[in-house]
């Protein structure tokens, strides 16, 4: 799809956002809770995780790697020898060895569900920053409103399919039968949900903005969600040009959230969204003569 991924940025957020992985990396091998939370945040534990990350922006974005990967399952390619080597040549001041890896993960799969929980963090925590700083664009005195709310969905959509732990949520979501997947698949929406309804509150307070009855900032949150994540993977199946309008930096998520405020919001005739629908084909139908 040609999308790029700037990676050596990707690294610098990271650093930057310093999360708490104590209640996120949590497969590692300890039997003391306090002693576990102390080795998900040691730089080690972290430089193993980034590299990981880093491995997978490369094969997404168009990295090298060996013929015989192309067909493996998932996650397959994160290999302990592929982790370990990244994670020497990138941090060798840790002095990353084999048997300090084998102290954190006695089994790949321990590592990979560790793996997956970071990466949705770091991928969340990327888009609560993000979001923040493009809501000044919708409630910034002077904008057009409409125009504001295509440019943030269409820069919204492009970061949600540029990241590639997009790809790590549909796996989380694939594997929700087993727990640690389900819980981190979870709190990954969950997250993602707070943000959004954290940018509607905002938008609504900043126009004096009242929602139909029945209807609130959660609703609204979860239905753009659900809207973004169902068109990021039509764009994984290579549907951009269906989606998005470079020229004007339009999608169809803009569209969408334009035609909900449209709907969801009381113009002042204080109808629940049912009525109000009613009313619209009532008034929309051709008149009959008798």
């Amino acid at each position: 799809m040609g999308y790029a991924v700037d990676t050596a940025a990707h690294a610098r957020s990271r650093d930057e956002f310093h999360l708490d992985l104590s209640n996120t990396v949590t497969r590692l091998n300890r039997i003391r809770s306090a002693t576990r939370q102390r080795l998900a945040n040691s730089d080690l534990t972290r430089a193993f995780l980034g590299s990981a990350l880093t491995l997978v922006e490369e094969r997404y974005t168009g990295g090298s790697f060996d013929a015989a990967d192309e067909d493996a399952l998932p996650l397959a390619f994160l290999s302990r020898p592929r982790v370990l080597r990244r994670t020497q040549e990138t941090w060798p001041e840790l002095v990353p060895t084999e048997a300090k890896f084998r102290d954190r993960w006695v089994g790949q799969q321990d590592f990979l569900a560790d793996f997956i929980s970071y990466a949705l963090a770091v991928r969340h925590r990327h888009f609560e920053q993000t979001i923040a700083q493009w809501a000044e664009e919708l409630t910034t005195p002077g904008h057009d409103f409409a125009r504001a709310v295509h440019a943030v969905a269409y820069r919204g959509m492009r970061l949600m399919v540029d990241l590639p732990a997009f790809r790590l949520q549909l796996l989380a979501a694939a594997s929700a039968d087993d727990d640690v997947a389900a819980d981190v698949l979870h709190e990954a929406i969950e997250s993602m949900c707070r943000t959004l309804v954290d940018l509607h509150e905002r938008v609504t307070e900043r126009f004096a903005l009242r929602m139909r009855p029945g209807i609130n900032s959660e609703h609204v949150a979860m239905i753009l969600q659900a809207l973004a994540e169902g068109l990021g993977i039509r764009l994984l199946a290579g549907q951009e040009d269906r989606i998005f309008d470079p020229e004007h930096e339009a999608s169809l998520l803009g569209t969408a959230a334009l035609g909900l405020f449209m709907s969801l919001c009381d113009p002042g005739d204080g109808l629940s969204v049912e009525d109000a629908a009613k009313e619209f084909v009532r008034r929309s139908a051709p008149a009959t003569t008798s």
